[in-house]
């Protein structure tokens, strides 16, 4: 073998789950911290999940290695059982005599309930893991809810963890499942190692195996990454068969080419290794950067081309275009203008200080400006709106509250009412359209009232889930990809929807807003209604 050749004292990339050759990244780290936490005296279900490879088993193992030793521990690896089945294998690993023919699940549960109450008074903790967890049926994991069931007044006679693959946390997503869920107590879901990780983790078990110079090219390494996407178990099986090339071609140090080859030997077509200018989005991105400089290049040429004599003679119609263009711009700036300024809640600038007092015991003062009817009818009229502009504001108000004291203050505006009365030589119809402003106004700070209240914090006790929301609400909804979760106790979990890592607090779509993150479900805020959603789902 290679070993000798590079100076190793052991196979440094075997997929065999060795704790010694465990690299504790930060998120390996975290993982076995929440395992260690979720087997505390009040723990029920521990979860840990993650993609093919990415190292549970090998944490599992650490696991048993830091256990104390007043733990007794039933370890399943095979969980393509039946419930009888199931009962019988821990019934084996925890060393319990049964009878082998004519059990039955009451004869097995109590045998094994026996054993759990025998070693709670003896002060030994009972544990069961089950590796490839997604293979248990429901029936199955109802059955090992119903073992939990026996405990004392502090903490669970058994306690168990389950490590799967992200299948996993979809199957408990089950309705008839959902007491067993609901006593998960701590859940972690491992990610693949980044680049660093994965040069770090390289350098660490060629460490371990006693050789302590660098046998993998920088480039080697990135290319390694980039063919496994930072699963270790492909990393493993990349590198044992790079030394083993380097060695067939007396190469002291493992380069690219020979990651290549060493990728088409051992793994699939899908793991081929591409050049960066291969990749599908980054030829997109060549194409729509080409087109751009295209588009770029016609644009100046018929810049260039426009200064040419030939079109001296119709220099003039354009530019008299650009101004008749422009004013209508202005002109339409200016109806906006007024339409805001007649509308506005607060009706802040809307007339100067010319004019008599009118007051109202029993409401806010105003002042108004009088105005002849010919000029507060051009003014109104939507006709001309559109031709005239206003040169001074219609009326004035005091004792107002500033906008921005709402918005400060995070409390919702709350609709002013005016009371409006004639002056003299003022028309009806004007009346009634300040009044009809006013109106409108309050009806626009009502609507917007439920978008601010979505910065509150809600009561998470209670929430209806989306499809028991109208049928207009869940129309509404966007569509939402919930792919991943992350649950974590301390509050540091986060979910990946639509394909983006969000955290509470979070906006995750088109007006929805992330609130909470629950260990099977989240809270969402939208058009100012709550409702839950489950943790990994699709709307």
């Amino acid at each position: 073998m290679y070993t000798n050749f590079f100076g190793l004292s052991d196979i440094p990339f075997s997929i065999a789950p060795n704790p010694e050759y465990l690299f504790m990244s930060d998120r390996h780290r975290e993982a076995l911290a929440h395992l260690t936490h979720g087997l505390g005296d009040t723990g029920g279900f521990v979860l840990l999940t993650g993609e093919v490879g990415t190292g549970k088993t090998t944490i599992s193992r650490c696991l048993l290695e830091q256990l104390p030793e007043n733990t007794q521990v039933a370890f399943i690896l095979n969980p393509t059982l039946s419930c009888l089945e199931l009962l019988a294998t821990i019934c084996d690993e925890l060393k319990v005599r049964y009878k082998k023919t004519g059990a039955t699940l009451k004869y097995l549960t109590d045998k094994i309930q026996d054993k759990l109450l025998k070693n709670q008074s003896d002060n030994i903790n009972t544990i069961l893991i089950i590796d490839e967890a997604q293979h248990l049926q429901p029936e199955v994991l109802e059955q090992l809810r119903l073992l939990t069931n026996l405990e004392t007044n502090t903490k669970k006679l058994l306690q168990v963890i389950l490590i799967g693959q992200p299948e996993l946390q979809q199957l408990l997503q089950r309705r008839d499942l959902r007491q067993l869920a609901q006593r998960i107590t701590a859940r972690y879901h491992l990610l693949p190692l980044t680049k660093e990780e994965a040069k770090h983790y390289i350098k660490h078990r060629i460490g371990v195996a006693d050789c302590h110079r660098s046998l993998f090219s920088e480039k080697a390494i990135g290319v390694i990454h980039q063919i496994s996407q930072g699963i270790p178990r492909i990393i493993n099986l990349l590198c044992d068969r790079a030394l083993s090339i380097a060695y067939g071609e007396n190469q002291s140090k493992v380069n690219k080419k020979i990651i290549v080859q060493a990728a088409a030997q051992a793994l699939g077509p899908e793991f081929q290794y591409q050049p960066w200018w291969a990749h599908r989005n980054i030829q997109m991105t060549i194409l729509l950067a080409f087109m751009v400089g295209v588009a770029g290049t016609s644009y100046w040429l018929g810049q260039d081309s426009s200064t040419h004599p030939a079109h001296s003679a119709n220099q003039n119609n354009v530019e008299q275009s650009v101004i008749e263009r422009t004013k209508q711009e202005n002109s339409t700036n200016e109806t906006q203008l007024l339409s805001s300024q007649v509308s506005t809640s607060s009706l802040e600038n809307a007339a100067t200080s010319s004019g008599p007092i009118i007051e109202n015991q029993e409401s806010e003062s105003i002042q108004i400006v009088q105005l002849n009817q010919q000029a507060a009818e051009t003014i109104i009229s939507p006709e001309s709106i559109e031709s005239k502009k206003i040169s001074e504001p219609l009326l004035t108000t005091e004792r107002m509250e500033e906008p921005a004291q709402h918005v400060l203050s995070g409390e919702p505006k709350t609709p002013v009412q005016f009371d409006l009365s004639k002056v003299e030589g003022a028309p009806e119809s004007l009346l009634a359209k300040f009044q009809s402003a006013v109106d409108a106004s309050n009806e626009e700070v009502a609507s917007t009232t439920p978008q601010s209240k979505q910065n509150e914090v809600f009561d998470t006790s209670e929430v209806r889930t989306l499809t028991d929301m109208p049928n207009s609400f869940q129309g509404a909804v966007p569509n939402l990809q919930f792919d991943m979760h992350i649950y974590a106790s301390d509050g540091g979990g986060f979910v990946k929807v639509n394909g983006r890592e969000r955290y509470e607090g979070d906006i995750v779509g088109d007006g929805v807003k992330l609130v909470k993150i629950l260990p099977q479900k989240v809270i969402l805020v939208f058009q100012g209604e709550q409702f839950s959603l489950p943790a990994l789902a699709s709307w």
